[in-house]
């Protein structure tokens, strides 16, 4: 097999014809004349967002964005962010929310997830910076819409968002009475409850709302060695908000959110070697421990939007959150109580911004403001040496703890401005400065004899870094609704510290596993239009990012190899990511909607040697990790009249290339590509206010690995090493419920 030739899967080629097919559309009517009244129904109004911290037309914006309403993740059956599917967006590994890792345009979110690292992929939420990782993949229960931002954006949106950002607005409380309740019961013991009420209170002036949810569901993996069922689903989740609005000028609103997660992880199958179940199938585990996924995540914020008069906006963000942790893995991946390890983590972190901006248009459009960023994070990590027998009788029951707190303090000034040079030309410059200030404390403590471990005694260290990211763009307005662009934009991703278990033979301080700021350069040109009268929206971008710094994480196997590893990081070298990103949507009637979207992204090594080990090893050319090359998404829906209603009939898919997931780019760090396939018919009342729908999802049961790694320990410190594979959730079905009062 050549992993690295392009061939196209038929699910990619299908995609593939189908924005040809829309894009002949246009072309077929482009003399086409005006359309009758009737022919409205076809034409969806215009998708505003907020992704430059004003609120514009979609298509107006000179970024690569893809944004998906609400109402659409619902009809996908995308519970969570990971499950939205657009172009060159991946959600990788397992599904453990504690610590999730996504990848845009071959840029990966996470390196390694203790508290030293911060994310290359920016999460928001109303405005307001998810500080770590394990706060990213969020239920869509209460979602307005959510913004998919590739690229660098760091002039606006600031430090760590390298790759992208993804911006998530929540449902803001309305004017009138509203109240939605949904069931959703489905295979494995599926039950998910979730409800939503919005009510002025009193008056317009005071309103507010809540939204609830619950999801409860079994394990898809049996683990034969505990009989248990892993990989289940155990989420509850509210928010709240109230909104104030005194006067036409002013208006305060106030939120607050709960996430509760004591999901258990699914464990992978062991392939061969030790623990290896014969007749097992994919999803049969055997260790002795769980992996546990617990997260409780929950904050409080505010937000005042102040009219200043002469088409001036004030904004003010303040937001206090904390996220707490805690992980369990079987570290040798097998039945007997060989090592155990576990991890917490506690963060608390406050924000502030302040911003004001033009409100209408005007020769000169900006927005500009003031930013402050504090986190205070401590995490532990604890690995055991259990009592089974093939464990060298020095080291059973023996432990070595790691622990300690990073603190940060950031602090940003920002512009960006709009200069309308004619009715079709626009020239945008941006620029946001950035200081910030990392401290750590942290040691080591260990019972295991020397010859594995070192107890280190507290170590007390600290950074610091200003970055300047600009942003520079160029927009042709070709007519009312079709741009063309060209942007140039950099972003950063902070340094930090290495704070997992330090084993001998690898790093004697944590000093050492200190590592720098990476950076991002983005050169991007594109297209974006709406024609026949909105009927059809089509996107087209275009892109080089040079990627220097960047922070490599070097997985050496310890302790004779297996699940033991340490990870030497460092900023190592340059690489370049280009491709392409594609996307359609097109309603030709009232009763068809179509969408798909389309990412090319060669992601590589350009200059990358390391050094660290002695003899010079060149990665020049090779892969970067978690970086397919394709990926795609289709929807087809039709709409069928009833006399009690409508019945839609709904098909999704998506693709996503094989890719590595070592630097190395070795025939067993691969993994394979894969394509899903969600189905769902759903009847809808005449009144809107009820709906019935039967899904599947995966619905011709793929089986599609999410991750290949070794497992075990060589004797005489274990009971021998194995090979581990993890896979996908196979088929599932159910039916849901919405009524509306």
């Amino acid at each position: 097999m050549n992993q690295d030739r392009y061939t196209k899967t038929p699910l990619a080629a299908a995609i593939g014809a189908a924005l040809l097919l829309m894009a002949g559309t246009q072309s077929g009517h482009a003399q086409t004349a005006p359309q009758s009244p009737a022919a409205n129904e076809t034409q969806p109004q215009q998708v505003t967002i907020s992704a430059r911290k004003r609120t514009e037309r979609a298509i107006d914006v000179p970024l690569s964005i893809s944004v998906i309403t609400g109402s659409e993740l619902q009809d996908r059956g995308a519970i969570r962010l990971s499950e939205a599917a657009v172009p060159n967006v991946v959600f990788l590994g397992p599904e453990n929310n504690a610590v999730p890792n996504f990848s845009v345009r071959g840029v990966q979110s996470q390196n390694r997830a203790n508290i030293g690292f911060d994310s290359g992929i920016g999460v928001y939420v109303d405005g307001v910076f998810m500080g770590r990782g394990a706060a990213f993949n969020l239920e869509t229960f209460d979602i307005e819409r959510v913004e998919f931002l590739r690229g660098p954006q760091g002039t606006l949106f600031g430090k760590n968002s390298i790759a992208g950002a993804i911006s998530v607005v929540t449902r803001e409380p309305s004017k009138k009475f509203e109240a939605t309740a949904s069931a959703d019961l489905g295979s494995l013991n599926l039950r998910r409850l979730s409800g939503y009420l919005s009510t002025p209170l009193g008056s317009d002036a005071v309103r507010a709302s809540v939204a609830v949810y619950s999801g409860k569901r079994d394990g898809y993996m049996n683990n034969v060695a505990t009989g248990t069922k892993n990989g289940d689903e155990d989420v509850t989740s509210a928010r709240a908000k109230i909104m104030i609005k005194p006067s036409s000028a002013l208006d305060l609103t106030i939120a607050a959110d709960h996430l509760k997660d004591k999901s258990v992880a699914p464990s992978p199958n062991i392939v061969s070697g030790y623990g290896a179940i014969a007749g097992g199938n994919d999803f049969t585990a055997n260790e002795n421990l769980p992996t546990l996924a617990n997260r409780t995540v929950q904050g409080v914020g505010g937000t005042i939007n102040y009219d200043l008069g002469s088409g001036l906006k004030l904004t003010s963000i303040t937001s206090v959150r904390k996220l707490d942790t805690t992980r369990t893995s079987d570290t040798d991946v097998g039945p007997q109580n060989i090592v155990a390890s576990a991890s917490t983590s506690v963060q608390k972190q406050w924000s502030q911004e302040l911003r004001i901006a033009t409100s209408r248009k005007a020769a000169l459009e900006y927005v500009a403001g003031l930013y402050f960023y504090e986190q205070k994070a401590s995490g532990t990590s604890l690995s055991t040496f259990g009592p089974a027998a093939p464990v060298l009788r020095v080291i059973r029951n023996t432990t070595g703890n790691t622990f300690g707190d990073i603190n940060s303090k950031t602090a940003a000034v920002f512009g960006n401005v709009d200069w309308n040079v004619s009715e079709r030309v626009t020239l945008t410059g941006g620029l946001r400065y950035t200081s910030e200030k990392k401290t750590l404390a942290y040691q080591q403590v260990v019972t295991f004899p020397a010859f594995l471990a070192p107890s280190i005694p507290l170590e007390n260290d600290s950074l610091s870094t200003s970055n300047v990211t600009p942003l520079l763009s160029a927009r042709f307005r070709i007519d009312r609704n079709t741009i063309a662009y060209g942007t140039y934009s950099k972003g950063f991703r902070s340094g930090g510290w290495n704070v997992d278990n330090i084993t001998a033979g690898g790093p004697t301080s944590f000093k050492q596993t200190r590592f720098n700021d990476e950076s991002m350069a983005n050169f991007e040109v594109g297209v974006k239009g709406s024609m026949l009268g909105g009927m059809l929206n089509l996107g087209a971008a275009a892109f080089r990012m040079n990627y220097d710094d960047i922070q490599v994480t070097q997985q050496v196997q310890v302790l004779g190899g297996g699940g033991a590893v340490v990870g030497i990081v460092t900023n190592g070298g340059k690489a370049k990511s280009e491709g392409i990103e594609l996307e359609a949507t097109l309603r030709p009637t009232s009763a068809l909607r179509l969408s798909a979207g389309v990412g090319y992204v060669d992601a590589r090594y350009t200059d990358y040697v390391d050094t660290s080990r002695g003899t010079p090893v060149s990665f020049n050319g090779n892969k970067l990790n978690n970086a397919p090359r394709l990926t795609a998404n289709l929807s087809v829906a039709y709409t069928l009249p009833l006399p009690v209603g409508s019945l839609t009939l709904r098909l999704d898919g998506r693709h996503a290339d094989g890719f590595f997931v070592g630097r190395e780019n070795l025939p067993t760090q691969w993994i394979p590509g894969y394509n899903l396939f969600n189905g769902r018919v759903s009847l809808a009342g005449e009144s809107g206010r009820w709906e019935l729908a039967l899904y599947s999802n995966n619905l011709f049961d793929e089986r599609y690995i999410v991750a290949k790694v070794p497992g075990g320990f060589a004797a005489p410190i274990g009971a021998g090493t194995n090979q581990t594979t993890s896979y996908g959730r196979p088929r599932s079905y159910g039916i849901v419920g919405t009524f509306t009062f």
